[in-house]
């Protein structure tokens, strides 16, 4: 069946089923993000898949065409978020414009955590499967970027050095930040600190 004919199919259904059927593809996507983050997305089967998330290899490839599609469907809807809560970020005060970014990785973590931790593992064989999304990500956070530049905010004054700089190390610190009590404040604050002049 092809990915039309699933939507098609999906359409007609029940909202039950077109829940169960949400449902179970989520599950799937979760427990991939995580195993792929454990191991690595080359070490990773299908068979081992379907057998973490309790279902049918032919369940499987209903929802999916292959392992590539499966890591696409987990790593896009974090760059569609993330582009989502960027958009959302008040532009008219400079200032309020970092914290609006910390934000929006923190809103990632909470919903997409497995995922967002995987798009930073995507080598370059890879890259193209999540190229439309990520380029749309990394439009929205030049855009702010410029933002800062222009307001003269930025601690290297080179917008794409800022962007490259958020895109390499927010994940790691998300990571070593999310132990500590004022988890959110001390991102924020680090992030501040590692864009900013002041």
């Amino acid at each position: 069946m092809g990915v039309q004919q699933q939507k098609s199919a999906a359409g007609l259904a029940s909202p039950v089923i077109s829940r169960r059927i949400a449902d179970t593809k989520a599950r799937v996507c979760a427990v991939a993000a995580q195993k792929f983050n454990e191991e690595s997305y080359a070490a990773v089967s299908v068979d081992q898949i379907v057998a973490l998330a309790g279902i049918a290899r032919s369940s499987f490839y209903r929802f999916f065409r292959d392992k590539d599609d499966l890591l696409r469907q987990i790593i896009d809807p974090v760059f569609e978020l993330a582009v989502q809560e960027l958009d959302g970020i008040a532009v008219d005060q400079p200032e309020s414009i970092v914290n609006g970014i910390a934000d929006s990785y923190l809103q990632v973590w909470s919903q997409r955590r497995d995922g967002l931790i995987l798009s930073m593992k995507i080598g370059a064989t890879l890259f193209p499967l999540v190229q439309p999304s990520h380029d749309r990500y990394v439009a929205a956070i030049l855009s702010l970027m410029d933002q800062l530049h222009q307001a003269r905010m930025l601690r290297h004054d080179d917008a794409r050095m800022a962007a490259r700089l958020l895109a390499l190390t927010t994940v790691p610190v998300l990571q070593v930040c999310e132990r500590h009590p004022q988890f959110q404040n001390v991102f924020r604050s680090t992030l501040r600190g590692l864009l900013l002049k002041w």
